[in-house]
């Protein structure tokens, strides 16, 4: 009986990947599993985000919230700011933030107006979502 080259072939990969798979496991602590969804976490309500000396005129700055949201504050004329979600609204990539006076996706190009957050340039269809914002003496808050 004669064994080909590509049994053997296979047997090695199949066992060489039963070692690496066993090492592995052997390696990650047992978790505990769960029948239900896990819990979203969501914040509400009033978040202190900075101080407005963090977004320069004509800029912007993310601040993550949770895994869920980033805020994207843009400060287009001094002394005024806004306050929008920084995912995009093409395909919900985070946004870089304000280049060349203007708020840029990354993946695919849009582009927003830090004003208004109004579509300036597509693939994205539809508007940045706004953001309840409050300066507070010197500091930014949010309402969510």
């Amino acid at each position: 009986m004669s064994i080909s080259r590509r049994a053997v072939l296979g047997a090695s990969l199949a066992s060489g990947t039963a070692i690496a798979l066993s090492a592995c496991a052997a390696e990650t602590p047992a978790q505990e599993t769960s029948t239900s969804k896990p819990a979203q976490v969501t914040t509400t309500g009033d978040i202190l985000l900075g101080e407005t000396s963090e977004v320069a005129v004509g800029s912007g700055k993310k601040f993550p919230i949770d895994a869920m949201l980033t805020v994207l504050i843009t400060q287009p004329r001094a002394g005024v700011f806004r306050a929008f979600s920084a995912t995009c609204t093409h395909a919900g990539c985070i946004v870089n933030g304000v280049e060349q006076e203007e708020i840029a996706c990354g993946c695919h190009g849009a582009r927003f107006d830090p004003d208004n957050g109004m579509v300036l340039a597509g693939p994205a269809k539809t508007a940045l979502g706004k953001i309840a914002l409050e300066v507070r003496g010197s500091e930014l808050w949010i309402t969510i």
